[in-house]
């Protein structure tokens, strides 16, 4: 029913126990059946590559038809035909398509008709009523790990009972959402809360009450109430939920959606982006790589890439280039890799369709979210999952998340940009996404004290 020509994203589940750290990276690599790619891989908090070349947020491919940045606590890739990706850097990613794209889209995020009853469809085209069918038939290739078949369906998958499904979604727990007189009241009329409320029961039977993702199920209807205007009550508190800042920085419930960076110091005057909750940096103060640095040290604008000052880098394909970043300039010399050396790079779920169906479905080690169906007009996109099994809890897992835009990105297209688009979510914790040839990949492991 779909092609491969366009842009693709796939998620990699990994199971992992709760007391491994946060951890976020995005890397982009080359696809195999490419050409002309550049591969790109981001660490937060440290060293990021492009084509073997170190890379910082914010940053631009294809002669700025891809953009990379910063907004809040979330990581943006958005393209110029409208496509918006977006990260949390922990377990949400948010897919932003425009209307243009309605009934060209398959996968586990439906086909975008507005006909939510026909969102199970199957590759082979059926359609059907089991989430478990309809998911495993988006099984991508190689999915051949084991642990990774699903058995079960919806709550039953998660092993909630009746004593558990009462407790947690009381309004100490997931019921917070859905009080008609809590903090989040507001955003009631313009977001129902019920799925939500649904998806945040479901992961908390999974974890057993873990209350960091209690804490990250109200973050996601907080963040989703930001962006549609709406700011919710205060909600966090001391020792519950509340959120640490680094360095230099402060939160702020309301902060800017454009933070004021080294790269672009005004980013915040006449910010497109909505208020949203993010650690600010403070008076006197811009974001480097992640960090707030005084403006004094600021790091380097260089071959359309940042570098924080005092970044050491090695560049070129070959690693022919040895660059480092002092004071605002960049100075190189030439480099070889030794004889024994060699030049390369290293580095259950909740689900929304785009018509609305919410289900979750823990199965299936590589499945397809969306993708372009074959013969469409419309620049090919895929998304695709993968889920790896690794430690002894089932309950979290780590997933990637592979976005593919094939090679037909053009400026002079004439397509939507930010306006008129349908978001489809899905929670996840470990996000790759590979653009026409160029593969991102956001990384993550949980943090306890983060959320």
């Amino acid at each position: 029913m779909c092609t491969k020509a366009g842009f693709i994203m796939r998620s990699k589940h990994m199971k992992r126990n709760a007391t491994l750290h946060r951890k976020s990276h995005l890397m982009v690599s080359p696809a195999t059946n490419l050409q002309n790619n550049k591969a790109v891989f981001l660490e937060k908090e440290t060293l990021n590559f492009v084509n073997g070349s170190f890379a910082t947020a914010p940053f631009s491919l294809r002669n700025g038809s891809i953009q990379v940045y910063q907004s809040g606590f979330s990581v943006i890739v958005s393209t110029d035909f409208g496509l918006m990706v977006s990260y949390d850097m922990y377990s949400y990613v948010q897919i932003a398509v425009p209307y243009t794209y309605q009934n060209s889209t398959c996968g586990l995020c439906g086909n975008f008709n507005n006909r939510p009853e026909d969102d199970f469809r199957t590759r082979q085209g059926e359609v059907v009523s089991s989430d478990v069918v309809f998911a495993n038939s988006w099984k991508a290739a190689g999915d051949d790990e084991p642990g990774c078949d699903a058995q079960c369906s919806g709550l039953a998958c998660a092993g909630c009972t009746a004593a558990q499904t009462a407790l947690y979604r009381n309004s100490a727990h997931c019921g917070i959402l859905e009080n008609s007189t809590g903090p989040f009241a507001a955003c009631h009329q313009q977001l129902a809360p019920g799925s939500f409320v649904d998806s945040c029961v479901y992961d908390l039977c999974v974890s057993g009450g873990y209350q960091p993702i209690l804490c990250q199920a109200l973050n996601v209807y907080s963040s989703q109430c930001q962006q549609n205007g709406i700011q919710p009550q205060s909600w966090r508190s001391s020792g519950f939920c509340e959120i640490p800042c680094p360095g230099n920085s402060h939160y702020e419930a309301q902060g800017t959606g454009c933070p004021s960076t080294c790269v672009n110091p005004n980013s915040t005057n006449n910010c497109p982006l909505p208020n949203q909750e993010s650690c600010v940096c403070n008076s006197g103060y811009l974001l480097s790589g992640g960090v707030c640095v005084p403006h004094s040290d600021c790091g380097c604008s260089f071959e359309g890439h940042y570098y924080r000052s005092g970044e050491t880098v090695i560049l070129d394909a070959d690693c022919g280039r040895r660059c480092t970043c002092s004071y605002g300039s960049m100075t190189c010399s030439s480099h070889s890799c030794g004889q024994h050396e060699s030049c390369r790079v290293e580095g259950p779920g909740s689900y929304n369709t785009f018509d609305g169906v919410m289900y979750q479905y823990p199965g299936a080690c590589r499945l397809i979210l969306a993708k372009v169906i074959r013969f469409s007009n419309h620049s090919h996109f895929m998304v695709t999952v993968e889920k790896v099994p690794q430690g002894p809890q089932v309950w979290l897992c780590l997933k990637i998340i592979t976005l593919l835009i094939f090679n037909d990105i053009s400026n002079n297209k004439q397509m939507p940009k930010y306006v008129d688009k349908t978001k489809l979510s899905v929670h996840i914790a470990y996000f790759e996404m590979t653009l026409s040839g160029l593969v991102f990949n956001l990384f993550n492991q949980h943090n306890p004290n983060m959320y």
